[in-house]
Parts: structure tokens; C-alpha cells; sequence
């Protein structure tokens, strides 16, 4: 306790704030967000010792020597005032709560180093040359600030919440910096021979790895840099503009294509538009205003994806749209049912099981895309009229390999490889008006080009219905009638 007391007095004596010398006490958090309470507590300060007479001393010492006025207790409590009442914060409706991102300048590390040098020398019982002094400047001045803003807001802090982002500046941060470069040169010579940090005097990762009393030369670090580190009334850190980030959410569904002249995402070439709309957008347009964004801000993933002449029947593809900085995170029951309501009037896409999920669930249409089946009805046209022993060919029970060099019309984008792709059933029927023409329903793996599986791609694909019943037969018209896929979780609305 005696040890403790002297390490308090000694760092108040160089103009340490009651804060920054808690840090270096090792202080928890409740003690960091009653700061009054702890010092009595430990004995540090006397009972009777008002808040009043803290600041009326407060006003005639200089910044602190440590955090430069950052634990100025009065500016952080205004802090939490200024979000709630900001007009950019209030834009967001989100019951998750809020979690912080705090900007703070380098120069700090500086500083703490040079202090940490100095508790060294003076209190070798206590403190140590490889192990960090105190705690860390930015974990205290969470503890302060979220407690501050929880009490505020009346919200709690959540990594899903609105992202509060605090930055603070320094305006002497270059200036003491560059006295690093007498201390270690062949820091920074290194720094600037390598193309990738050469343009950053340093960064907190260097410092961090570079800089610590057990990596550098005490006595040159003190011939260029004051230990322990000075300050004045004047200079301290300033804090910047107040922004905000919404959280990103993720709403998940399934989708049915109507149309055979709609891509699944906008279709460009040269930057010029192949189609008016896709999926992607008619589902946008009904989505994007309830989360205050634009639907340009929706992120489209989906398990696979169809042709443009290709319709998605049954219950349709699952699919997900990340909304970055949603304004909401909540799906109110009544809205999700408007939103399938007018996705379903452009006549073209119809969307259902609408609903918010969690990024963790991305793992079932991201991963393992290539052993999920899909099922597809293809109206195939021959040559030669059907027969009967083509429509029995056709009919294949048990599964097969066969192999997919890529196909010709899709080379442009795709790596030239042979793929092995299982087609599990095959079950044509004839079409009673049109000698012509059969209906196949076929179930394959999931990456199978089922166009190319009908007629060969000129022998690219193998074995293909163009070589099982060896007659000519090319594909009239696609539709996806089912994915194996049991996600999201299907509502019935």
C-alpha cells in the first residue's frame, strides 16, 4: 500500500491526470468509471476531498504528461450528451445498442514509453522492462466511455450496435515522432527501403514491435526525448468530428425468376447495360428504403445462379443481401409482408421467407456449394423425331460422372478447365405435341452446365444426351425447379 501511495504522489508530481495514474496502479474497470470512489478507496486521495476542489486544481495544471488531456472526466462526459443529441446518430433506429471505434495518435506510445522508462528506474520492484507499465490508454478510455454513453443512451454496448467513431488528433504528433529516428535509425531505414511502408513514418504495429524498453538503448532514448515526457497548458489532443456507422445486417430469402429476358445481378459489358433490371435490383427497389440505404449499397450472393433465359421455379433460390450501415436492424413482420408484396407485382421475380439473419448462417450458402443438387426440367428439341428407345436412354436411375471442359459461351470469364460433375437422375418424357420435342427432369451437382450437358458443346462435355442416344438434341428452354438447400428457415407467410 506504501509502494502504491509513492508511485501515485510521484506521478502526480510530473503532472500525471488521476486517471493516468490509476492506469499505472493497474486499475479495474469499475474503478476507471468511478474514479473519485477507487482513489479513496485505495487510500490515494482523502475522504473528505470534494469533486469541487479536483477541478478548480484541474484548471491550473498543465496536460497531462501521459494521455495529453484525453481523460479530461468533464470532456468525456459531455461526449456521450453530443452522440445522443447528434443528428446523425439519431437517424438510426437499432435496439442492439452502440459500440465504439476510437481514433488515438501514436504520439501516446511515445509518451507511455518514456514514462515506462522512468517507473522503471525508480520503482524496479513494481515495474519491469519487458512487461507494458500500465493499462493501456485506449482499454481505459473504453471503460470510461462506454459506461458514460450506456448510462446516456440508455442502450447497451454491442458489437451489432451503431459504431460510434471518436478520433482524436495531435498537433506536435510528427515533431516528437521524429525523434525516434536518433533513437533507432535502422528502424526507419529499413522502414524506407521497403516499397510498402516507405510512404508511413511509422506505424502502431512498429512502434509496438520496435519500441519497448527492453528493445532499445535507455540512455540514447533519453538524450532525445524527455523522461519523464513534458507537456504544457496549451497543447493537448483535440478531438475531431463525431461520425457514425449503422451495423451490417443481413436479410436472407428465397427467390423466383419469371422471366426468360432477366439476369440474376445487372448484366454490363463495357459499362454499357446489357438488360433494364435483374433480380438483384427489382429486390432492392422493395428492400433498400426500409433500411435507409440505397439499393446500390446491397451486396447480392445467392447459391449459384441461373442464365438470363433460365426461370427459378418451386420455392426458389436461397439468397442473401449484406446491408452495410443499416440505418434499422429490425424486420418488423408487417413490412417483411409488404416487401414480398411488391417485389411480386413486377410480375417478373417473387420473393419469399424473407428474414434477418445472422453472419454466422452465410455458412450454408457460401460453403459446400458443390455438393448441394439441383433439380431442373429442360424442354429438349431433336433433329429426328422422338423415339421411344431415345426416351428410354434417358431414363437414368443411377448416378454418373462426366466430365465439363468449360463451356465455350462462358470462357471469357471462366478458367479454361475439365470439371467432373455427377448427374444423379435423368427422366425424359415425350411431348404428345411435338414429334419432335421431350421434357427431362434432371438432378445433378450443383456447377453442372445443364445446357451443355444436353448437347456436348461440341464434344466439350461427356458423356452428354447428345452422345447416350446418339442423335442431335439441343435445349429449347430451362427451368431450375428446386435447390437442396433447407435454408432459410421457410416461414409460410
Amino acid at each position: 500500500m506504501a509502494q502504491q501511495k509513492e508511485i501515485y504522489d510521484y506521478l502526480r508530481s510530473v503532472d500525471c491526470c488521476r486517471v493516468c495514474c490509476l492506469r499505472f496502479l493497474k486499475g479495474t474497470k469499475e474503478e476507471f468509471v468511478d474514479i473519485d470512489t477507487a482513489l479513496r478507496k485505495r487510500d490515494l486521495e482523502p475522504a473528505d476531498q470534494e469533486n469541487g476542489e479536483h477541478k478548480a486544481k484541474k484548471l491550473k495544471e498543465n496536460v497531462c504528461i501521459a494521455c495529453l488531456g484525453l481523460f479530461d472526466l468533464d470532456r468525456i462526459a459531455t461526449l456521450a450528451c453530443e452522440v445522443k443529441e447528434h443528428t446523425a446518430y439519431q437517424q438510426y433506429r437499432c435496439e442492439a445498442g452502440f459500440l465504439t471505434s476510437i481514433s488515438l495518435p501514436i504520439v501516446l506510445h511515445l509518451r507511455q514509453l518514456a514514462l515506462w522508462f522512468d517507473v522503471v528506474d525508480r520503482f524496479p520492484q513494481t515495474f519491469f522492462p519487458g512487461t507494458p507499465p500500465d493499462i493501456a490508454v485506449k482499454d481505459a478510455l473504453k471503460m470510461i466511455i462506454i459506461h458514460q454513453l450506456e448510462r446516456t443512451l440508455e442502450k447497451p454496448f454491442s458489437v451489432d450496435g451503431v459504431m460510434v467513431n471518436v478520433p482524436y488528433t495531435y498537433a506536435n504528433e510528427e515533431e516528437e515522432l521524429r525523434t525516434l529516428e536518433q533513437v533507432s535509425p535502422g528502424v526507419f531505414a529499413n522502414r524506407k527501403a521497403n516499397k510498402h511502408t516507405k510512404k508511413e513514418f511509422i506505424s502502431r504495429n512498429a512502434f509496438e514491435k520496435h519500441f519497448t524498453p527492453s528493445m532499445i538503448n535507455s540512455d540514447r532514448f533519453r538524450k532525445h526525448y524527455a523522461v519523464p515526457p513534458v507537456s504544457s497548458e496549451e497543447v493537448g489532443l483535440v478531438r475531431g468530428e463525431l461520425t457514425f456507422t449503422g451495423p451490417t445486417i443481413f436479410l436472407a430469402g428465397r427467390y423466383n425468376k419469371f422471366s426468360r429476358e432477366l439476369s440474376q445481378t445487372p448484366w454490363m459489358i463495357d459499362g454499357k447495360r446489357k438488360m433494364a433490371g435483374s433480380v438483384q435490383e427489382t429486390i432492392g427497389a422493395s428492400v433498400a428504403p426500409h433500411f435507409g440505404v440505397s439499393d446500390e449499397q446491397l451486396i447480392f450472393s445467392s447459391s449459384g445462379r441461373e442464365d438470363v433465359d433460365v426461370r427459378c421455379l418451386g420455392e426458389g433460390r436461397p439468397f442473401v443481401l449484406e446491408i452495410v450501415d443499416a440505418k434499422t436492424d429490425q424486420l418488423p413482420e408487417d413490412v417483411a409482408i409488404r416487401m414480398e408484396q411488391e417485389v411480386g407485382t413486377s410480375q417478373t421475380v417473387a420473393i419469399r421467407d424473407i428474414q434477418l439473419v445472422k453472419r454466422e448462417d452465410l455458412v450454408h450458402i457460401r460453403h459446400g456449394e458443390e455438393d448441394k443438387r439441383k433439380f431442373y426440367r429442360a424442354l429438349c428439341v431433336t433433329a429426328e423425331p422422338v423415339t421411344e428407345e431415345m426416351v428410354r436412354k434417358l431414363r437414368i436411375d443411377e448416378p454418373f460422372v462426366m466430365q465439363q471442359v468449360t463451356p465455350l459461351r462462358v470462357l471469357h470469364r471462366r478458367t479454361l478447365l475439365a470439371r467432373p460433375r455427377t448427374v444423379y437422375s435423368v427422366k425424359a418424357f415425350a411431348c404428345r405435341e411435338n414429334a419432335h420435342a421431350m421434357v427431362v427432369d434432371i438432378v445433378s451437382q450443383a456447377g453442372t452446365y445443364i445446357k451443355e450437358l444436353v448437347h456436348s458443346d461440341f464434344g466439350r462435355t461427356g458423356p452428354s444426351f447428345r452422345s447416350i442416344i446418339g442423335a442431335e438434341i439441343d435445349i429449347h428452354a430451362l427451368d431450375v425447379m428446386a435447390i437442396d438447400l433447407d435454408w432459410p428457415k421457410k416461414l409460410r407467410r
